[in-house]
């Protein structure tokens, strides 16, 4: 019998649902702050995490990095996309 319930077996689409809301919410907030310029305030972004750096082994070249990119919108998303979730 599958597991239907809500917990560690649906983490993949909480982060699926987090990642579309936060996507959402930020061209959403884009839009507004292009309709509504003195929203600007509320449509910065700021970055969180490591910027992608290059490691160079002359046999073979990785890079690593992990930026966030939030702003009141995103977050906003975020939150939306979690309730849809719990309604799931």
């Amino acid at each position: 019998m599958a597991y239907r319930g809500r917990g560690p077996a649906n983490w993949p689409v909480l982060l699926l649902l987090l990642a579309v809301g936060g996507i959402i919410g930020s061209a959403l907030g884009q839009l507004l702050v292009k309709i509504w310029p003195d929203l600007k305030i509320f449509g910065e972004v700021y970055s969180i995490g490591l910027p992608a750096f290059t490691v160079d082994l002359q046999v073979f070249t990785f890079t690593l990095g992990f930026m966030l990119n939030l702003s009141i919108f995103t977050i906003l998303g975020f939150i939306v996309a979690y309730f849809a979730f719990r309604k799931i």
